[in-house]
């Protein structure tokens, strides 16, 4: 231990040319054990005392980190927002912060954070695929999706991003309909390494064209890649509320719950597959109570939650149905 921190100290003070924050060490240390509840009080107590010190913004996006795990996702926000506000150029704050907004359902915050990232950062192809399939999620504005075509148009090299050129294969297919259209958009299924963003798009496509099956096998292995992500998970329910052989209401009850804890019951569009789920169990009070919810967290996002219209009308009916 004693020669651990020896070794963290001289690398530190060739790093930042400072002594040592040991209390930093000492969660840095934790982090990297994965034991991220045990870090964030040595971080938090770093920035305490030395917040303009030159290394907080890696100590703020690692507490963020470790906020996050703990689903403590409006104190990781403030985080990453204050490196992202500091720094404009910290592609892994901007990151970072879209894709926390990502995962809470919050698709139209993710793309003004990616939109002001793209003015310092305007040729980075990463950026602007996130910020684009940000946009498409949210459904618009339009303006935004052509401001980010146009900015594809201006990248000097668009490179190899995998994000990006399924997300313009998409709005190709959006457009045309056609089946060498869909392929073009399907081809990105066979990366080695797809973003879960890719595995969204397109089983959101079959669930649309009531290609259930289609659905739940992209479904299934993305969520082997990604256990945790609230979409996939509430997606992967809406399937198992299909009609169908493979109906099965009580097992779209249990993704669905686990998708709204794993997006701290923050995202409107997870909450509202719980309530479905409910809904089809003819448990009306628990449908009520988490759709109600559901429209609580809509009316806070910026913009509106876009399957507003589907909520409210779960809503009345289950009003209906609980007074009589």
């Amino acid at each position: 231990m004693i020669k651990e921190t020896i070794q963290s100290s001289i690398k530190w003070i060739r790093t930042w040319g400072t002594l040592p924050v040991f209390c930093w060490i000492k969660g840095a240390s934790l982090y990297r054990q994965g034991k991220y509840r045990m870090a964030i009080p040595y971080y938090e107590r770093g920035l305490k005392s030395y917040k303009n010190h030159p290394a907080s913004h890696c100590a703020r996006l690692d507490l963020a980190q470790c906020l996050f795990t703990e689903g403590r996702f409006m104190d990781a926000e403030q985080h990453l927002k204050a490196v992202a506000t500091k720094i404009p150029s910290s592609r892994e704050a901007q990151l970072r912060l879209a894709r926390l907004q990502l995962w809470s359902g919050r698709s139209l915050d993710a793309a003004w954070t990616l939109r002001r990232a793209l003015r310092t950062l305007k040729n980075d192809p990463k950026i602007l695929g996130l910020f684009l399939y940000a946009v498409l999620d949210n459904e618009g504005p339009r303006f935004l999706l052509d401001e980010g075509l146009e900015l594809v148009k201006r990248l000097p090299e668009r490179g190899n991003n995998v994000l990006l050129e399924a997300v313009l294969a998409k709005i190709e297919y959006d457009k045309q309909k056609s089946l060498p259209a869909r392929n073009a958009f399907l081809v990105f299924l066979e990366n080695e390494d797809i973003p879960a963003e890719v595995y969204i798009m397109v089983a959101e496509m079959y669930i649309r064209t009531r290609e259930t099956f289609r659905a739940r096998d992209i479904l299934r292995e993305a969520l082997e890649k990604n256990p945790e992500h609230p979409r996939i998970l509430s997606l992967l329910a809406e399937t198992y509320l299909k009609s169908g052989t493979v109906y099965n209401a009580s097992y779209a009850r249990q993704l669905a719950e686990k998708a709204c804890q794993k997006a701290s019951w923050l995202s409107p569009r997870e909450m509202h597959v719980l309530a479905e789920a409910y809904y089809h169990l003819d448990d009306k009070i628990s449908a009520l109570i988490v759709a109600s919810k559901a429209k609580e967290e809509g009316n806070r996002l910026l913009g509106s939650y876009r399957d507003s219209a589907t909520l409210e009308r779960l809503i009345d009916d289950l009003s209906t149905g609980t007074q009589a």
